[in-house]
């Protein structure tokens, strides 16, 4: 059972209503069905305690108005009183009865909510797992040049110390390209741990420009393997964003992979296949990204369908792909689209920048 959550503020306020109600009903002369009132007290009960709760408030609500009854009518019995009674008895009951429903149908959507965002979090790292698949080609390609140039610069370091007469200034300068070698070679290795790591979102502040930059190097390779140029056009001074550094990188790299595949299946092999990632100011507010290409471009008929779960353009596609990117765009408080474009396809995604610290 999902935990209702109520206030303490409000649970002294519920014993305080009921206390005075009972007073009302008990030790005043009004004929009026003042145990009605209580009702209100069953109702707000289901929004500051779980099943348990509400079920011991009306006991209580119930017990309370037999016992303002009894102490009110003790010396004598009156008709109407006993009716008004049972009217309220039987509004009670039945309220009880209509929130415990109700907070069971809550509780149980809240509880689907909550196992789609787990389904989704599972398909979003499926999916990046699969597109590291695809990219292990280059990623290996990443890590190699690294790796080469340590093995090279430690020979060449090597050398240097045993010459009859050693030369530290350059067997330093072979050490320092050895380590910033590695460096390189550790930062691609953290990428694609961050990558293919299942975690929880975490919304940070990000420059846009540099997810843009890390999703390009990891495919880079990939497109131009495939005689895909990659040109980037990131506009400088953008606002931050707060995002997860992870999740846009993968938005990035499926939406960049999506325009290399389409070019592929356009024409193979066609002359100055480019695809273009450009970041700037968005006309609404936010920062907006976009990757465009020079393939065939979008259908009109497609367009409506793009970013459903399941379409795809490719053979093989599952069509999950854009769908992600949406759900996680979304998530992130921006909006992805296609727009049109002269040549090929363009899909823009925009997120809203974080607002500037007062001076």
């Amino acid at each position: 059972m999902v935990r209702v959550q109520g206030s303490p503020l409000l649970s002294l306020l519920l014993v305080g209503l009921t206390l005075t109600i009972f007073a009302v009903d008990a030790f005043t002369p009004l004929d009026v069905a003042i145990a009605v009132m209580y009702v209100v007290v069953v109702l707000l009960s289901a929004s500051v305690w779980r099943r348990r709760g509400v079920m011991l408030t009306s006991a209580v609500c119930l017990g309370l108005t037999l016992l303002a009854y009894a102490l009110s009518h003790a010396a004598f019995f009156s008709g109407p009183a006993a009716g008004r009674m049972v009217v309220s008895l039987a509004a009670i009951g039945i309220t009880a009865f209509l929130a415990l429903r109700w907070q069971a149908a809550t509780n149980a959507l809240i509880a689907r909510e909550e196992a789609l965002h787990r389904s989704q979090a599972q398909l979003a790292h499926v999916t990046r797992v699969t597109m590291l698949g695809e990219l292990a080609a280059s990623i290996a390609h990443e890590v190699n040049q690294p790796l080469a140039a340590i093995a090279t610069n430690g020979e060449a370091s090597l050398r240097w110390l045993n010459r009859p007469q050693p030369d530290l200034g350059e067997a330093r300068s072979a050490i320092a390209s050895l380590l910033e070698a590695a460096g390189r070679a550790s930062e691609v290795i953290r990428r694609i741990r961050a990558l293919a790591r299942r975690s929880d979102p975490r919304h940070l502040p990000l420059a846009l420009n540099d997810v843009a930059q890390e999703a390009a190097g990891l495919v880079r390779r990939e497109l131009a393997s495939h005689q895909v140029s990659l040109k980037l056009e990131l506009a400088p001074g953008l606002p931050p964003v707060r995002g997860d550094r992870v999740q846009l990188q993968q938005v990035l790299i499926n939406l960049l992979m999506n325009a290399m595949q389409a070019m592929q299946a356009g024409a193979q092999n066609a002359p100055g296949q480019a695809v273009l990632l450009c970041t700037g100011l968005c006309e609404q507010g936010g920062v907006l990204c976009s990757v465009s290409d020079t393939g065939p471009g979008i259908p009109p008929e497609h367009l409506p369908k793009l970013f459903d779960a399941f379409f795809s353009t490719k053979e093989d596609g599952m069509g999950m792909g854009l769908p992600i990117c949406r759900s996680i765009i979304e998530t992130h408080g921006g909006r992805i689209w296609a727009g049109p474009a002269p040549q090929g396809a363009v899909l823009h995604f925009s997120l809203p920048a974080m607002e500037a610290d007062p001076a």
